[in-house]
């Protein structure tokens, strides 16, 4: 099966799915964006979008992606989109690749279905494309995601102090099913 193509069930009491994003989705990224700061998109988007987020924005993403090293999914509850998450330079020589850009749906944090999608998410794309590692990057000041990362094996391995002072801790897990 093609990671593009991929369609991955999460077992268990809550039925998760991730799925390629597609442009009908877009509405639901910029809901959860409505009220949200310009920190806010700069810290779980980077430079990927400008504020306020529109749904413009992210369709022109998805539009480049068939022919670039990144692919963008959504998590999926019982048929209700719940979260998103991108795979982005994809390196198939250096056998790496960067997750970034998830994000749940405000009323799905704190349950764990971020820790569980990201767990099999890691899982399937280290089978699908044979990686290495993978790695990430989080603000040392959303413990949360930092709680979340480290509960499905991330390591710090490096922190960095960016020009508007937050401290972006990059870190990676490791396949050890090689």
């Amino acid at each position: 099966m093609g990671f593009q193509d991929a369609e991955i069930f999460f077992g268990g009491t809550n039925m998760l799915k991730i799925l390629p994003l597609e442009k009908t989705d877009a509405t639901c990224i910029v809901r959860w964006n409505n009220e949200k700061s310009a920190n806010f998109l700069q810290q779980w988007a980077g430079r990927g979008y400008e504020y306020p987020i529109t749904e413009k924005q992210i369709i022109n993403r998805l539009d480049v992606e068939a022919s670039s090293n990144y692919k963008v999914y959504k998590i999926v509850l019982h048929d209700d989109m719940i979260g998103t998450i991108e795979l982005m330079n994809i390196d198939n020589e250096a056998k790496t690749a960067v997750v970034g850009r998830f994000l749940l749906n405000p009323e799905f944090t704190g349950r764990g279905y971020g820790t569980e999608a990201l767990t099999r998410f890691v899982a399937f794309v280290f089978n699908d494309f044979g990686l290495q590692k993978i790695s990430l990057n989080v603000f040392d000041f959303n413990k949360s995601a930092l709680r979340c990362y480290e509960k499905v094996g991330f390591k710090a391995v490096h922190k960095e102090i960016r020009p508007n002072g937050w401290v972006a801790i990059r870190m990676e897990i490791v396949n050890t099913v090689v």
